[in-house]
């Protein structure tokens, strides 16, 4: 049974620029909480249209930043769910923005005053034949051998239901523990991965949103979204927030990364190696000038990690 939020959908003139005591115990308890507003009307449409621009460029496709989630060994070139990574590297205004500056309120509340935004992205479900995107935790992306602490805003710019593949969550999920996962279909040309454990999805919450609202996930809730079956685009922006991961005493084991080769991995590997390394390293200073030492340390070690060909 899928429950319907029903503290969404509502218009708002005012944008939300922190959350109120009981929205801070639903995000500890439920491990995700939404909001009607956390942009003006005017510059979420603003923001939909730099990116519309950036689909129609297809920015950073040479160097694995453009990419389809779903693409696989046997997909026919049907573009069905489009990501881009940091979009704002294309066009820096998507960082000057009052989502970005109130999503990092709301995450100074949420996670730490020392938490910081780590990157954004794009996701577009084209019209009528946008692919859902399947169960799993944000986690299962990131590197097992250290400890995160991270969040997701993410805003829809347009309104999303149902039709649209609004976003699907199954509260206190985010207690669990980090689940088995597996990349879609057991493909690992894929760059998805779904969970690939049984749970109970009978109370999970659909959340269907505004343009210019938000929910807001941790690290570890589990979520999903159905196919957009509607004759809409549906457009969502993301912002990730953090705080510097540290090596894990207890590192986790994730054999479904070792085994991804999706392609925009061997995308990204081939700009590198083509001197793309330079650029990377170029952007990173700039982003991350003002951060502690070992976060370049992170950075470092994940771009050493590219350079493996998986056999």
């Amino acid at each position: 049974m899928i429950v319907e939020n029903s503290s969404t959908y509502n218009a708002c003139e005012n944008t939300t620029t922190s959350l109120s005591a009981d929205e801070l115990r639903s995000f500890s308890s439920s491990g995700f909480v939404t909001m009607t507003s956390i942009a003006p009307a005017d510059e979420v449409a603003g923001i939909r249209k730099i990116l519309q621009d950036l689909v129609d460029r297809r920015a950073g496709e040479k160097e694995g930043s453009f990419f389809d989630t779903m693409e696989g060994s046997t997909s026919r070139g049907v573009l069905r769910s489009i990501q881009i990574n940091n979009p704002s590297l294309y066009h820096r205004q998507l960082l000057e923005t009052n989502y970005v500056r109130n999503a990092t309120r709301i995450a100074h509340q949420l996670l730490s005053p020392q938490c910081f935004l780590l990157s954004d992205f794009l996701l577009l479900k084209p019209a009528n034949v946008g692919a859902g995107t399947p169960w799993h935790q944000d986690e299962s992306y990131s590197d097992p051998e250290y400890d995160h602490a991270q969040l997701t805003f993410w805003m829809p710019l347009q309104d999303v239901g149902p039709q649209d593949g609004c976003m699907i969550y199954l509260p206190g999920s985010h207690l669990m523990g980090v689940l088995q996962h597996r990349s879609v279909n057991n493909d690992p040309r894929t760059h998805a991965f779904e969970c690939a454990v049984s749970f109970n999805d009978e109370q999970s919450v659909r959340c269907p949103l505004p343009a210019g609202g938000c929910v807001v996930h941790g690290q570890r809730t589990l979520h999903c979204s159905t196919n957009n079956v509607s004759d809409v685009d549906r457009y969502a922006y993301l912002l990730t927030f953090g705080v510097s991961p540290t090596l894990s005493k207890n590192p986790r084991k994730a054999p479904w990364l070792e085994q991804r080769q999706s392609a925009e991995q061997l995308k990204k590997r081939a700009w590198m190696l083509r001197g793309g390394v330079f650029l990377l390293l170029l952007r990173k200073i700039r982003k991350f000038r003002s951060l502690a030492p070992s976060m370049y340390l992170v950075y470092l070690r994940r771009g050493l990690k590219i350079f493996k060909v998986h056999r």
